[in-house]
């Protein structure tokens, strides 16, 4: 068993990064509109970050992730990066163009980005072969 079944071309630190990239851009442009659109993206950026930490620490110490746990949450995560991003462009797109609603444009393409990139994992974990 593997920890993780990313594609060669996107290890985990990649998507580690674009979810910091995405907490960074959340904190120069926080309002999203909506108050839940807010919750949903801060939770999601600062909740993956944490357990995609947890999940590299636990390769570096050689503490396998079970293959359904990881089909779980690269569904969870696909489902809360694809949602975050979609809401978040969807508050920002008929805006004034500023900075700031440059940033949070380039926020949500990274979340939908990131969310693909879970989902494409959700395959490739649940296609390999024991």
């Amino acid at each position: 068993m593997r920890i993780q079944s990313f594609l060669p071309s996107f290890p985990m630190h990649i998507i580690q990064s674009l979810a910091v990239a995405c907490t960074t851009l959340h904190y120069y442009s926080f309002d999203d509109g909506d108050l839940v659109t807010g919750f949903l993206a801060t939770g999601t950026f600062c909740g993956f970050i944490v357990i995609l930490f947890t999940v590299m620490a636990g390769y570096l110490m050689k503490a396998h992730l079970h293959r359904r746990l990881s089909i779980f949450y690269s569904l969870l995560g696909c489902a809360c990066f694809l949602t975050s991003g979609v809401f978040i462009i969807e508050a920002w797109e008929h805006a004034f163009r500023t900075r700031t609603r440059d940033l949070a444009i380039t926020k949500g393409s990274i979340s939908v980005i990131n969310g693909v990139i879970f989902l494409m994992d959700t395959i490739f974990t649940f296609r390999e072969r024991k």
